[in-house]
This record gives structure tokens, C-alpha cells and sequence, in this order.
């Protein structure tokens, strides 16, 4: 049996260029913004950020609770300040609805659309590597 190899993760410059890309200032990009800081310091799967409502944030215990994941295990995400109050900022500007990260007409995200705008800022960060959404969650791991 041959050993797994490591999974591709970003280096913390590579994040802090990464997390620099999106205009804080418009509100989708806020979004993808918070979308991105929550992989990358929660580790959530893009799925789990799909999925996300509401009400699974605890605001004064600052947790993020994963209702059913991958494997239907349900799990609690404890939230550094600063990812709190990037959350706190989008949660001040986005639609209502079922849905914590959605569309400003407060539909459904498409991963694809996830995947695709974390590729596009790792582009224009002047990444090499091939960034996607899990690469982040890796690299919460690592």
C-alpha cells in the first residue's frame, strides 16, 4: 500500500492574497469574502456553507453549528473575532431568507459558482496554483 499524499493547501501569504482580493464594499463581494474566510478558518465544505442558515450562528457564543455534513454528523465550529465580524457585517446587509450566504434575491448558491469565484480571486492574486474551495478547507487542517 502506497502512501496518501499531503493535500494541496496555500501558504498564509497565498491566503492573505486571497482574502484581499474581494471589494469588501459591494455586498456580493462581502459574501464571497466571509464565504472564503469561513472555509478557510472553519474549515467548512462548500456544501456546508450552501446549506448554512441563519440560525446555525451563535452569535454571542461564536459558533457556526454544522447541521448534518458529509457524513450527517452534526459538529460545532468555534469562530476567531475577526471571522465574526466579517460575519456579523454580511449578516447586517443580506437578504432575508433560508439561506445565510445566498443570492441578493435570496436564492440557493450553486457550488459552481462558489467554485468558480474562488478560482477567478486566486487568479487575480497572482496564485500559481490551482485554488478551489476545498484547498481552503485544507488548509484550515493543515
Amino acid at each position: 500500500m502506497s502512501p496518501k499524499k499531503l493535500p494541496k493547501t496555500l501558504t498564509k501569504e497565498e491566503v492573505l492574497k486571497l482574502l484581499s482580493r474581494p471589494n469588501k464594499k459591494t455586498p456580493t463581494s462581502l459574501r464571497n469574502r466571509c464565504i472564503m474566510q469561513l472555509m478557510y478558518r472553519a474549515g467548512l465544505r462548500e456544501s456546508e456553507i450552501i446549506n448554512l442558515s441563519p440560525k446555525d450562528i451563535e452569535w454571542n457564543e461564536g459558533i457556526v453549528r454544522v447541521c448534518k455534513g458529509k457524513v450527517a454528523k452534526d459538529r460545532v465550529l468555534y469562530l476567531d473575532e475577526h471571522t465574526l465580524d466579517l460575519l456579523c457585517l454580511w449578516n447586517e446587509r443580506r437578504p432575508g431568507g433560508r439561506y445565510f450566504f445566498s443570492t441578493l434575491k435570496g436564492k440557493k448558491l450553486n457550488d459552481r459558482y462558489i467554485r468558480q469565484f474562488v478560482e477567478r480571486y486566486g487568479q487575480k492574486a497572482g496564485i500559481e496554483k490551482h485554488v478551489n474551495p476545498h484547498m481552503l478547507r485544507h488548509t484550515f487542517a493543515m
